[in-house]
């Protein structure tokens, strides 16, 4: 047997990798047309091949590109401006259509009887 030299094996690793390479883009070309109609399985095609032959870091990078949004800001924003021109209302001693911010406070506070409303309402009675 002859020996093989340093070069010979870098080539032949070398031609290997890029087999592989091929390989993996002729598998991924194959997954995309056989799953791009599937919604089921659209999302494991978007973030790369099928069976996880790639490496997880890239995936990562794609997941933690996408913005999470919410309302709670907005919400936030709105509750603090409510509460200062609540504020301001009371201070300056504001009233609109004879409600001020003291009668207004008057009945967030105040304990409301709802027996009367509930009496009206017929419940249904559990039958064991």
């Amino acid at each position: 047997m002859n020996k093989v030299n340093t070069n010979k094996r870098l080539e032949l690793v070398k031609a290997i990798r890029m087999q592989n390479h091929y390989d993996r883009q002729l598998f991924r070309s194959r997954e995309n047309f056989l799953y791009s109609d599937s919604p089921a399985m659209r999302p494991a095609v978007k973030h790369g091949e099928l069976y996880s032959l790639e490496a997880e870091e890239k995936q990562g990078a794609e997941e933690k590109a996408a913005p999470v949004t919410g309302s709670f800001r907005i919400r936030l924003v709105i509750a603090m401006v409510l509460l200062l021109s609540f504020v301001i209302c009371d201070i300056r001693q504001v009233s609109y259509e004879g409600e001020s911010a003291e009668t207004v406070f008057e009945r967030i506070v105040e304990d409301t009887d709802l027996s009367g409303v509930l009496d009206g309402i017929a419940l249904p009675q559990a039958e064991f």
